[in-house]
């Protein structure tokens, strides 16, 4: 990586942060051409593109990138939430898959697979295997104890269901503290 296209990205990456996006695309495109695998300046294009372009311009882009980048675990996570986004469960399961395929820590992409397992396939054993997964790598994510215990009330694990929603709840998740008064008084 040279020097000055190390620069160029950094100037990327203050614009999208100050969210002037068409400047940072500009200097994106700019490091991607003197660098076509560029693995930071590939996804913050992809985010570009997901957040202006549409979902057919994203997925374009994304799986281009994933072309320059085939072993980029955020690069499948993000595909993976542009299909979940789009209500394709089946092709954002694939893609999450790739992701802890390439990177076993990658915390949204266990995110994404059990939220696709509790809600479209209702299999809330493998939904909370997936909560586990993502809760061991981020312990103080609300949502994440607070969807794992849906997912045990559901299957009438009450005790375990009890046990994640005062977890949600001491973590300052709203819905949690409703949930405990209405299952357990």
């Amino acid at each position: 990586m040279g020097q000055k296209t190390e620069k160029i990205f950094e100037r990327a990456k203050f614009n999208l942060e100050k969210e002037n996006h068409e400047n940072a695309l500009r200097l994106l495109n700019e490091v991607l051409n003197r660098e076509p695998s560029h693995k930071r300046a590939l996804r913050s294009k992809a985010m570009i593109k997901i957040l202006n372009d549409g979902k057919q311009k994203a997925e374009e882009f994304l799986k281009f990138a994933i072309k320059q980048q085939p072993e980029d675990d955020q690069l499948y996570q993000m595909l993976g939430t542009l299909y979940h986004n789009n209500k394709q469960p089946a092709e954002a399961r694939k893609q999450f898959l790739k992701a802890v395929e390439y990177n076993p820590s990658n915390a949204l992409a266990y995110r994404g697979l059990a939220i696709i397992y509790a809600n479209h396939y209702s299999d809330h054993n493998k939904a909370i295997n997936y909560f586990t997964k993502a809760i061991s790598l981020n312990k103080d994510d609300a949502d994440l104890y607070f969807s794992r215990g849906c997912s045990h009330l559901i299957l009438d694990h009450r005790e375990e269901a009890k046990i994640d929603l005062q977890k949600a709840s001491e973590l300052d998740h709203l819905k949690a503290q409703e949930m405990l008064k209405e299952y357990f008084g």
